[in-house]
């Protein structure tokens, strides 16, 4: 059996602004910060075991990830396939600017079809299925029983779907925090356990 702890990274400029980041990166806010600071804290006080963080190469990520392998004091891997889901002409946009151009590609990247490919970009469905392949190779070379993944919000949507109901369809159930993780086992494959979308450490954030 493997634990895994899978974290979004802390909020950031372009979150507040409400722009669609994908592959681009923008820097963290104050308020990120204390968000960090309070995930940190509130694993420092539980009973988990880390021994080894993988990180989004994604700046926004790689920043959480190194605070998590120094507070656990454990090794920090980077790992592209942890990338946000590539939104390709559409990163830089409002998400208000995309719903006012293009009604029609807003409702199904953001709510209806996990398959639909903004120009330039990847589907969610493959976004999640890379996460889910690097998943099931690190469960083949079972190395470490609990270990820490750092990525962002919407593959984090869809891969929660796969390992929740088997299909990536349900995505817009799974929307979850800044800075807010969810635990699972994985025994021979299939998920157990899933608790998702933690953020009781963020209560008291103004």
């Amino acid at each position: 059996m493997m634990q895994v702890i899978l974290v979004r990274h802390a909020e950031t400029e372009w979150n507040v602004k409400g722009i669609i980041q994908g592959h681009c990166d923008s820097a963290l806010t104050r308020r990120g910060e204390r968000q960090t600071s309070a995930l940190l804290a509130a694993f420092s006080a539980s009973d988990y075991h880390i021994e080894c963080v993988y990180a989004s190469t994604l700046a926004r990520a790689w920043h959480m990830g190194q605070s998590l392998a120094e507070n656990f004091g454990c090794s920090l891997i980077a790992e592209p396939a942890l990338k946000e889901q590539s939104f390709g002409q559409f990163e830089g946009m409002t998400t208000v600017q995309l719903l006012q151009h293009n009604p029609d590609a807003a409702k199904a990247l953001f709510k209806l079809d996990a398959e639909y490919c903004p120009p330039g970009g990847e589907s969610l469905s493959l976004a999640s299925q890379r996460i889910m392949h690097f998943l099931s190779n690190l469960e083949k070379n079972p190395h470490r029983q609990t270990i820490c993944i750092v990525s962002h919000g919407r593959v984090i949507q869809g891969v929660l779907a796969i390992l929740k109901s088997g299909a990536v369809d349900d995505f817009h159930r799974y929307a979850q925090p800044n800075a807010s993780y969810s635990v699972f086992d994985l025994i021979n494959g299939r998920c157990v356990a899933l608790r998702w979308g933690i953020a009781t450490h963020l209560r008291l954030l103004d």
